[in-house]
């Protein structure tokens, strides 16, 4: 089972793995996060420390941060922090939260990745950053937290050269469904991460109205949800 839910206004994922004390969230529509206030108490509602908290202004771009220091960073959609001092926490509504836990090292990573992303190999920048420390990725495990799904993901024909053709198929003349969550999976995997260390939600966030944002649904009236992976101390 991919999460434990019950009437929080976060999913916890934290199940996922067996894993000692990772704490693995994800906002819902129950509480909307508007401030960085807001934040903070979503931090300490969920058992973290709002003080170690690092944050990206997000531009769906590869840019991935590595740093030990917590506050907001600019022009980022990913977040590397070596040893697992830190609390990281970025917004989607639609996107890929794509949360990274090695259980030796202690490492832990956060990517928003949509398409842009994904085309633009967020993902394995990452996991070549963080190879400088962990040398392998055998005891690196993936989430991929509740994101569109290929039941709703449609795009046209003026960016579907973006994608690999794999991972989507024609619906009519002008629409391509596309599963990014397989895309996903399949560059995790190329990173040598085993396949049992990746675990995929199943939740669609535009198909789950009364509990998630999505922009895709409601455009620019829609909130955000937040991710967030930190050690409990």
């Amino acid at each position: 089972m991919i999460s434990k839910l019950d009437n929080k206004y976060w999913d916890d994922l934290s199940f996922s793995f067996e894993i000692p004390k990772i704490k693995i969230c994800f906002s819902n529509k129950r509480k909307n996060i508007i401030s960085r206030t807001d934040l903070e108490t979503f931090c300490k509602d969920i058992g973290l420390d709002p003080l170690k908290l690092i944050t990206v202004n997000q531009i769906h771009s590869s840019n991935v941060i590595s740093t030990n220091l917590p506050g907001n960073y600019d022009c980022y959609d990913g977040i590397l922090n070596f040893g697992g001092k830190l609390v990281c926490s970025i917004k989607v509504a639609d996107c890929l939260p794509i949360y990274f836990v090695n259980n030796v090292s202690k490492t832990l990573g956060l990517l928003h990745a949509g398409w842009r992303g994904l085309s633009s190999g967020i993902i394995k920048k990452y996991l070549d950053m963080a190879n400088k420390e962990v040398h392998n990725h055998l005891n690196t495990y993936a989430l991929i937290g509740p994101s569109i799904q290929d039941c709703c993901f449609r795009v046209q024909e003026d960016v579907i050269n973006h994608f690999d053709s794999k991972f989507y198929s024609k619906v009519d003349a002008k629409h391509f469904k596309v599963n990014l969550q397989k895309w996903a999976l399949n560059q995790i995997l190329n990173s040598n991460i085993k396949v049992e260390n990746v675990f995929i939600s199943k939740n669609c966030t535009y198909c789950n109205i009364s509990k998630y944002h999505s922009y895709r649904r409601d455009a620019r009236n829609t909130g955000r949800m937040y991710a967030m992976i930190g050690w409990e101390e």
